[in-house]
């Protein structure tokens, strides 16, 4: 014990003399710091002495103390977000206090300044991940409808696809391109407003017409439709492992932080003023067959296949009209597309009042489909108070209403009932020979026409109802309580809820009604998600080398889903449709479900900055699902980020050319758990069964129990370099990553068995593959397959390890049979009968035959290269921006090519594909087959069905002039083009397409709505 005394009294002493040496020559810095607009005290301003350990941070009423400043001549950095950073030099006297105070300058705060980050904020310059942002002036720039379209081209990495265009409609985007074949987990979360936006999971497709599944139309709503782009103030986009391990679970695919506008009490009550009206038409229209040029290809269909003998049947047969007799009578016909497609008006109003943190929006986006249409109003109130100086409440609630109008373009059918796009391009040009007959009926049809081709297109335009209606509430109400010492609590209550009504009428005049005597559904959906969240953080610097940001607690979410859906056929007439059910005589079989699935989570995130140089971040989160099977229902999810800033080394200092070096290197995983609730489980469901000739109730096994059942797991490297030349005026970051994604959540199919002028251009441009590693015990599969009906049978995407998501499978073709001496290889090769002008296959195994073992991938919907390149000019009060969209090396699945291909006259076919078509006489070069009646549908599948998919697309044009108006703070007047003009080769309406939607059979053409060209011109105001 004595010894023990004795040591520690000579620790001591020694301490105490270390105390009093480095005290010696030393003296104190105080003073203030103030707005040098207002002369008001700021807040939480860093004052550091530079070269030295020596800060502080100033106190409410501005004061700051630093001590044990050494003496002699130094200077002071006094630096905080939203103000420019000030160095002052004053002399320090040993043992004596100076007083020094700062008056800095108010700027306006960035996306480089501070982003969002899961569960809090950074600055940019001390982010360890891969983070990317859009401004509210980004947004503002392109004039966009919806929040997904505000992403597109403005995100390295990031590909937005509107796989189907009507208003409204869904839009899939992708984070680093495809990580699962599960469509429900392909899309990023996003987080509005700390409150993650979570949906129901129940598909239109569930809640239409269950007599008659592949009648159903593809078009979906889009959730996110509900956010107006107007209330939103800044998106950050969270792309590696390191930044989106944070969320876990829901991680895997990427993060979408949207930020909407507060209020600003400090400026008093600010009204803004939103409003921009446009007219849009279809980007573009396909060249078809008019009446003579129709009646001439039917004509030389017959001819070809059966001779001159034959009685074609334009001429050819008693009391028929000749094509040059159809010309004379019906001129050119009817033009279908001209019918359909329509200038639509788009109105968009926002209105905001900055003071009372309220906003209000109504959207009215006419499709350029007539019948189409999509109209939405919400209104969103944000409050941020201090109730006290270490408490304060924010809250954030938006409720929105929409209602989508819309119209059958794309479905699976591929016989009468294939859609209104693809109707349009292929139905008969005759409407009625006797124009008198459409006096009193517009949409009639001549009977035998609609024995052979079904209801004209504006019979699904007029009268076909379908319509969504979707009542939308997100929200939260947060509470900060500052505990002293770098402390603080963050309880945060967070809640969705959705309600969604579904109708839809087919009339006995189309296909869909017509054997059923009308056909009504009636269906709705709701949903309600309740999270809350309990967080401890910790911030803190100790002295001017070391600086600590910490978050951890738990969350706990819980969701609820419920649906129905009535069906009814057997109609006295259509005059009330879908409105009264009880009229319909034969009911169907009522669905209806319900799911309940809760998550439980722990996270904990440490950034560490040393000499605010050396960055390091540790994130780990550990989820708990009850959607997975017993023994897996937790898991936790990792990652460890390090950052260096070059560019603040002393070795760097002098340099010109660089303003911005910075290296960063990160590891994670992150998760997956979308799938519907009880998958882990066996199931049975309700079935008939007929015993003895009489029908009895029974139960079926629809699913097998998976005690197994575990997280999808995605782990990701990233090796990132942040560049800024010539004070920023250059910018860049370049990504290099690699993700891997294992314990895939995908249905597998089992064996048998069981001033002046400014001009900034900003590129982006990312390459992404993806590749199979594993189906477990399965060798390869297939996703579902195009349709049914008219060769959609096909399932042309493979799923096999070494291939990508997206891999087309098929036949390769090479060219037309062009001789008789080709005709009888041809036929030896392919065990059939093959003539002159039909399709050459090739026998890539080289066995002597055509067979399934020749099928290889023949296409690949994962584009090589996703690019844009967004250009900025102002020049006094004008100012205008150009953003280029470049997609390349995709291929495109164009189904309508199916049916093109045949030329056997069945239908109205692109102009292309007569023209282009073979003949030994007058076109012995046609890339196209032969026109003959008696060809069928090919049941091969081969690459002539797949098109490039490249395109560049002048997406965004605006210019814009800054008024001077009496009474207003501000003034812009604004004249806006989306969808100017695409260069590409793909023959379709547009290469941007995904009629499917998930990954599992991207880049699909069937039928889908098409893009459409907005002018608008537009007005942004504040008073």
């Amino acid at each position: 014990m004595t010894r023990r005394a004795v040591a520690l009294g000579l620790i001591g002493l020694v301490w105490s003399a270390a105390r009093l040496g480095a005290q010696t020559g030393t003296g104190t810095i105080t003073g203030h710091v103030a707005d040098s607009v207002t002369g008001r005290p700021v807040v939480a301003v860093r004052l550091s002495v530079v070269g030295t350990d020596r800060a502080a941070v100033s106190a409410e009423d501005g004061g700051f103390m630093l001590a044990a400043v050494p003496a002699g001549t130094q200077r002071v950095r006094a630096s905080r977000i939203g103000f420019s950073a000030r160095e002052e030099t004053v002399a320090v006297t040993a043992g004596e206090s100076v007083t020094l105070n700062f008056a800095i300058q108010p700027i306006a705060v960035t996306l480089s300044d501070v982003v969002v980050v899961g569960y809090g904020t950074q600055r940019r310059a001390d982010l360890t991940g891969a983070v990317a942002s859009v401004s509210a002036q980004d947004l503002r720039k392109t004039a966009v409808a919806s929040l997904e379209q505000g992403l597109e081209g403005r995100v390295a990495g990031v590909q937005v696809t509107q796989g189907d265009a009507a208003p409204g409609a869904g839009i899939r985007v992708q984070i680093r391109g495809v990580n699962s074949m599960n469509a429900g987990s392909a899309q990023p979360l996003y987080v509005i407003d700390g409150v993650p936006w979570v949906n129901s999971g129940v598909s239109k497709r569930r809640l239409g017409a269950v007599s008659e599944e592949n009648l159903s139309s593809l078009t979906e709503t889009n959730p996110l439709s509900a956010i107006a782009p107007e209330d939103i103030e800044s998106i950050d986009i969270l792309k590696d492992a390191s930044a989106t391990a944070i969320y876990g679970s829901r991680g895997a695919n990427g993060v979408v932080l949207v930020t909407t506008k507060n209020g600003d009490r400090a400026s008093g009550g600010r009204y803004t003023l939103s409003y921009s009206q446009g007219s849009s038409t279809v980007v573009r229209e396909i060249p078809v067959l008019n009446a003579y040029d129709f009646a001439t290809y039917v004509n030389t269909a017959f001819l070809n296949a059966y001779g001159p003998a034959t009685q074609y049947p334009y001429g050819g047969r008693p009391g028929s009209l000749t094509p040059d007799s159809i010309r004379k009578v019906m001129g050119a016909g009817t033009d279908w597309q001209a019918q359909i497609f329509r200038h639509s008006l788009v109105r968009d109003v926002t209105l905001g009042f900055s003071g009372g943190d309220a906003r209000g929006s109504l959207l009215d986006q006419g499709g350029v489909i007539r019948g189409s249409e999509f109209k939405r109003g919400g209104l969103r109130v944000n409050v941020d108070r201090d109730v006290s100086h270490a408490f304060r409440i924010t809250s954030n609630v938006a409720v929105n209403r929409s209602f989508n109008d819309m119209v059958r373009s794309s479905t699976i059918n591929g016989y009468r009932s294939i859609g209104i796009v693809r109707q349009a391009l292929t139905y008969v040009p005759m409407q009625y020979v006797d124009s008198s007959r459409l006096s009193n009926d517009p949409r009639a049809e001549d009977p035998t026409v609609w024995s052979q081709y079904g209801a004209n297109p504006l019979r699904y335009t007029d009268q076909v109802h379908e319509g969504d209606q979707v009542t939308r509430g997100i929200g939260g109400l947060r509470g900060l309580a500052t505990l002293g010492r770098g402390f603080s609590l963050d309880f945060n209550i967070g809640a969705n809820y959705e309600r969604r009504s579904y109708d839809t009428y087919f009339p006995r005049t189309v296909n869909e009604g017509f054997s059923a005597g009308g056909d009504a559904v009636q269906a709705g959906s709701e949903f309600g998600s309740l999270l809350s969240e309990n967080l401890v953080r910790y911030s803190r610097d100790f002295g001017s080398r070391h600086r600590i940001d910490a978050v951890g607690g738990f969350t706990y979410e819980t969701n609820k889903s419920t649906w129905n859906s009535q069906e009814v056929q057997g109609f006295p007439d259509d005059l009330l449709g879908d409105r009264v059910l009880q009229n319909g005589t034969n009911p169907q079989k009522p669905q209806s479900g319900t799911a309940r699935w809760v998550l439980a989570s722990w996270l904990g995130r440490v950034n560490y900055s040393l000499l605010d140089r050396y960055l390091f971040t540790a994130t780990i989160r550990a989820d708990g699902s009850s959607k997975f099977a017993a023994n897996n229902k937790w898991a936790a999810f990792p990652a460890l980020a390090f950052a260096w800033r070059a560019i603040d080394e002393p070795a760097l200092k002098g340099q010109t050319l660089f303003s911005d070096l910075k290296l960063r290197l990160s590891y994670g995983k992150s998760g997956n758990q979308a799938i519907g609730a009880y998958q882990s489980l066996p199931a049975i469901s309700g079935a008939t069964l007929t015993l003895n000739e009489v029908v009895v109730p029974a139960y079926v096994v629809t699913q097998l129990g998976n005690p197994n059942l575990r997280w999808e797991t995605t782990s990701q490297y990233n090796v990132g370099l942040d560049v800024g030349a010539w004070h920023n005026r250059v910018t860049g970051s370049v990504d290099v990553y690699r993700k891997n994604t294992y314990d895939l959540l995908q249905q597998i199919t089992l064996p048998a068995a069981p001033g002046g002028l400014t001009w900034s251009i900003g590129l982006n441009a990312a390459k992404n593959r993806n590749r199979i590693e594993s189906l477990g015990p399965v060798a390869q599969q297939f996703a579902g397959r195009l349709g049914a009906g008219g060769g959609l049978e096909a399932t042309p995407f493979i799923q096999k390890p070494g291939l990508s998501i997206g891999a087309m499978w098929g036949y390769k073709t090479n060219g037309i049979v062009r001789t008789p001496a080709d005709s009888v290889a041809q036929s030896t090769l392919q065990g059939k009968a093959v003539r002159v002008g039909d399709l050459r296959y090739v026998d890539t195994n080289g066995d002597g035959k055509i067979d399934p073992a020749d099928q290889t991938v023949i296409g690949d919907a994962t584009p090589a290269w996703v690019c844009s390149v967004n250009n900025r000019l102002s020049f006094g009060k004008f100012d205008l921006t150009a953003l280029f969209s470049v997609v390349l090396g995709n291929s495109i699945i164009n189904a309508d090519r199916i049916r093109y291909l045949s030329l056997n006259g069945s239908m109205n076919v692109p102009r292309e594909y007569v023209t282009n078509a073979f003949d030994p006489r007058t076109n012995p070069n046609g890339k196209y087959p032969m026109i003959r009646q008696d060809r069928q549908y090919d049941a091969r599948f081969n690459d002539m069905f797949i098109e490039d998919g490249s395109y560049v697309r002048l997406q965004n044009l605006q210019l814009g002039y800054n008024l001077s108006l009496p009474r207003a703070r501000s003034a812009r007047l604004y004249v806006n083009a989306i969808n100017l003009v695409t260069w590409t080769r793909y023959t379709g309406f547009d290469p941007e397409v995904s009629a499917f939607g998930g990954p599992d059979r991207p880049g699909v053409d069937q039928g889908s709505y098409p893009q459409s060209r907005l002018i608008s011109v537009g007005m942004n105001t504040t008073f």
